[in-house]
Formats: C-alpha cells, sequence, structure tokens
C-alpha cells in the first residue's frame, strides 16, 4: 500500500480518535450534528472505536502480519466497527430520558 494511503489512514485514526474523545468527555458536538446527536458521550464513544479500527488498519497495512491472525482481526475489526456504528446511529435517536426533538411552528434544524 502506498505511503500516501497509509498517512491518510493515520490522520483519519487520530482525528476519529480525538474527536471521539472530545465529544465523549464534553459533550461538544461538530456543528452540523449539534441538533441530530441526542447522546453526545454515546456517539463519541462510538467514534473512538471506529477510530481504533482504522488505525489497526493503518498499522497492518505498514506492518506483515501473519494470514491467521488477520483473518481473526478482521472479524474482530468489523465487529467492532459496526459496533461502533451502531452506537453513533443509536446516539442520533431520541433515548429515555432524552429531550425530544421540536417539531410544529417556530422548530428550528
Amino acid at each position: 500500500m502506498g505511503i500516501a494511503i497509509s498517512a491518510t489512514l493515520f490522520i483519519t485514526a487520530f482525528f476519529c480518535i480525538g474527536a471521539g474523545i472530545t465529544v465523549a468527555t464534553t459533550s461538544w458536538t461538530f456543528p452540523w450534528l449539534a441538533g441530530k446527536v441526542y447522546r453526545p458521550r454515546l456517539w463519541g464513544a462510538g467514534y473512538v472505536l471506529f477510530g481504533v479500527v482504522v488505525l489497526y488498519h493503518a498499522v497492518v497495512a505498514l506492518v506483515h502480519v501473519d494470514p491467521t491472525v488477520d483473518l481473526v482481526m478482521t472479524v474482530v475489526t468489523t465487529v467492532t466497527a459496526l459496533a461502533g456504528l451502531g452506537m453513533m446511529g443509536f446516539a442520533q435517536r431520541v433515548g429515555h430520558g432524552t429531550r425530544s426533538p421540536r417539531t410544529g411552528p417556530g422548530a428550528t434544524d
């Protein structure tokens, strides 16, 4: 794999992990997600999990790994990535004890 792709994977992984930790600890979300994420801590934790998966694949792209270990880790990282994406999806749903989205006259997006 080329150095540009590896560098892009590392940058993406560290961005995901850093942004996820920031959201999980401060409950601050990106401006374009401000009205859509109702549970920011859950969303941040899911983003960290997704970032860890990207980081793993960035490292594996540079280092030779035994094929058996690679097969097992592919399954583990797939499950981890889907769990992270699921957490991010559930964080955008209104749950018990969270505020409901405003509807009707005067509601803003």
